[in-house]
């Protein structure tokens, strides 16, 4: 069960997400390309929604990413670079993945079509929230060898 800040957060975020999209929809109607194979604006709300799903990361995940305490000062750049980059991974790839899927449900069910991918896309990347917290443990795992033994 999360405690009650987080549930806040999280439904904050969500709005968020949702009145950000049509905005967001308005000012790059004109300019619409393709890109990986959906259009510019699903993909950019599915950026910001993944991105305000990261904000939303409760505060003991959020610790994992800066560097360990008892390392250098060199090291503990390398490492929160490192942390820091993996999550920029996770987030673009999550991204584009869920914007990948709403553009095929617009495909499939065409009253999805157009306008309403954009809260959708939004929407759809506030969830990641739920997938980081194992990711961020994985990659503190993985990126706790950087800089060899603790000084």
């Amino acid at each position: 069960m999360t405690e009650p800040v987080s549930t806040l957060k999280l439904a904050v975020g969500t709005f968020t997400a949702a009145v950000v999209a049509p905005a967001t929809a308005d000012a790059l109607r004109e300019a619409e390309r393709i890109i990986l194979g959906v259009p510019q604006s699903v993909l950019l709300v599915a950026m910001a929604g993944a991105l305000i799903g990261v904000l939303l990361l409760p505060e003991k995940d959020a610790e994992r990413m800066a560097a360990d305490a008892g390392r250098r000062r060199g090291h503990r750049w390398l490492q929160t670079a490192a942390r820091w980059l993996a999550l920029g991974v996770a987030v673009v790839g999550y991204a584009i993945v869920a914007a990948w899927i709403i553009s095929i449900a617009g495909y499939v069910w065409h009253d999805l079509a157009g306008a309403p991918q954009l809260p959708l896309a939004g929407l759809s990347g506030v969830l990641i929230r739920r997938l980081l917290p194992s990711y961020v443990r994985l990659v503190e795992r993985a990126t706790g060898a950087i800089g060899g033994e603790r000084a």
